[in-house]
C-alpha cells in the first residue's frame, strides 16, 4: 500500500528498480515500458520529428540504464527522465540549429487555445503559421524549454521548475521573456495573440 504522497507508479518503480539492481533485466524493460510514452511525448514536443524523438527516447533510457547503479529513490524518476530528455533534445536542436522544425496542426491548435474560435485567427494563412513556428524555434534554449513544457506539456509552474532544475521564479522569467520575444518577432502580423504565461 503506497504511503501518503506516494503514487502507485512510484511504488511499482521502486520495486522494478530493486529487481533490476538484483540482476533481473526484465525489470528494466518493464520500467522502460511504463515511462516510454512520457519521454517520447516530451521529445516530440521539442524536436517535432518522429525519428529524432524515437532516437532521443532511446538515448534517455540508455542513460537511465547506465545511471541505475548510483540511482536513488524512484520518487524523482519522472523528473530525472524529463530533465535528461529535455537536455538531450536541447543539445540535438543546438547541433541542428539550421534544420527546419514543423509542428502538427493539432499542436498549434493546443497553443492557440481559445483563439481558435476567433474568425480573424482562422483566416490566417500558411505564411503566418510558419512565422509562428520559426519564432518559437528561435527562442533561446531555456526560454523555449519553459515555453514547450508549459504550453505543450501543460505542466504547472512548479513541475516545469523541477524538470528544468530551477526556481519557479526563474521559470516565470523565462516564460515572460519568451512571450516578449514572440510578440516582438510577430509584431508585423495583425491579430496575433501569444498565450499568456
Amino acid at each position: 500500500m503506497p504511503e501518503d504522497g506516494e503514487s502507485l507508479q512510484t511504488v511499482e518503480d521502486e520495486m522494478l528498480i530493486a529487481r533490476f539492481k538484483a540482476g533481473e533485466q526484465e525489470a528494466f524493460d518493464r520500467l522502460m515500458a511504463a515511462h516510454m510514452d512520457q519521454v517520447f511525448g516530451l521529445a516530440w514536443s521539442v524536436l517535432h520529428d518522429r525519428e529524432d524523438a524515437l532516437d532521443a527516447t532511446q538515448e534517455v533510457f540508455i542513460k537511465l540504464h547506465a545511471a541505475f547503479p548510483r540511482f536513488g529513490s524512484a520518487s524523482n524518476l519522472s523528473g530525472w527522465l524529463y530533465r535528461v530528455c529535455l537536455n538531450h533534445c536541447i543539445d540535438v536542436k543546438r547541433r541542428a540549429r539550421n534544420a527546419g522544425c514543423e509542428l502538427t496542426e493539432e499542436e498549434w491548435d493546443r497553443l492557440r487555445g481559445s483563439d481558435r474560435d476567433d474568425p480573424g485567427w482562422s483566416a490566417m494563412n500558411k505564411e503566418l503559421r510558419q512565422a509562428i513556428r520559426q519564432a518559437v524555434d528561435q527562442l533561446p534554449p531555456r526560454q523555449r524549454a519553459a515555453f514547450v513544457l508549459r504550453h505543450y506539456e501543460f505542466m504547472s509552474l512548479q513541475e516545469t521548475a523541477e524538470v528544468m532544475g530551477c526556481t519557479v521564479g526563474a521559470v516565470k522569467a523565462h516564460l515572460s521573456r519568451a512571450t516578449a520575444h514572440l510578440r516582438s518577432r510577430l509584431a508585423g502580423y495583425v491579430g496575433v495573440a501569444v498565450g499568456e504565461v
